[in-house]
């Protein structure tokens, strides 16, 4: 009995050890999917964070996601010891992504915005920026490379404090920021707020990257975001103020 009864803890401890090992999976799954998230998206992490958590589990997939610097997610993409990154604009994936799986539908929008004195009599139409001084956000890479498109002149500004002196001042004539900056930015000028108008210019959309080694779940999760679009479950996590819905890819991929 003895014997019997040290042999079963024996069975016990070894599968206990067994169990620890194991890496971070869910049950009759493959390992997690190890997703970088924006640390800079504060209060509105966890929203996203279940956002992928839904869409991963619509595809049939575990995921995990890690918060850190927008930075450090492309040093350990390259590196290959994450797995994928959540979201990142067209404008990057074009010059900095091409050897990395993208889901082909788009996650949002973030629009581009102008920001002017009212006085200055500008039309607000983007092809009206020939010629003229425009302001923008240091580190927008959408702005820095359409703004020259437009045959303006761009004049980066690293803070937004300056915005309104700037624009009163006529040192610039426009103001080109991002959907998610513009109202803190207007809110901050105060009493002067009435004094400038703003119009919208494009929209750059965001999209999903994996490392290209999960390239074959690329189909099980666009499928799944386009669900998500179709039904509308997807703007419910859409709630980060200037952040917009984009429309479906037409060829469904």
């Amino acid at each position: 009995m003895r014997r019997w009864m040290c042999s079963f803890l024996l069975v016990l401890a070894v599968s206990a050890t067994a169990r620890s090992a194991q890496p971070n999976t869910q049950p009759g799954t493959q390992p997690c999917i190890r997703l970088g998230g924006d640390e800079t998206l504060g209060t509105h992490f966890q929203t996203f964070e279940k956002l992928f958590e839904q869409l991963y589990a619509k595809a049939g997939l575990c995921v995990r996601s890690v918060s850190m610097t927008p930075k450090r997610i492309e040093q350990l993409m390259r590196s290959g010891e994450l797995d994928g990154d959540w979201f990142r604009p067209a404008e990057y994936i074009a010059t900095r992504a091409l050897e990395q799986q993208i889901l082909p539908q788009a996650m949002f929008g973030l629009e581009a915005r102008m920001i002017w004195l009212k006085e200055t009599g500008f039309s607000g139409k983007p092809e009206d920026m020939k010629g003229l001084k425009v302001g923008h956000r240091a580190g927008f890479r959408w702005l820095e490379t359409h703004i020259p498109l437009m045959e303006a002149k761009p004049f980066p500004i690293p803070g937004g404090s300056q915005v309104k002196a700037l624009l009163i001042h006529r040192r610039i004539d426009l103001y080109a920021t991002s959907s998610l900056h513009e109202v803190a930015l207007l809110e901050a000028f105060g009493e002067d707020a009435d004094k400038f108008t703003s119009a919208y210019w494009a929209t750059e959309p965001f999209y999903h990257i994996l490392h290209s080694r999960h390239a074959d779940k690329i189909p099980a999760l666009n499928a799944a975001l386009r669900a998500m679009h179709q039904s509308g479950e997807l703007n419910g996590f859409l709630t980060m103020p200037g952040i917009v819905s984009v429309p479906l890819t037409r060829d469904g991929r």
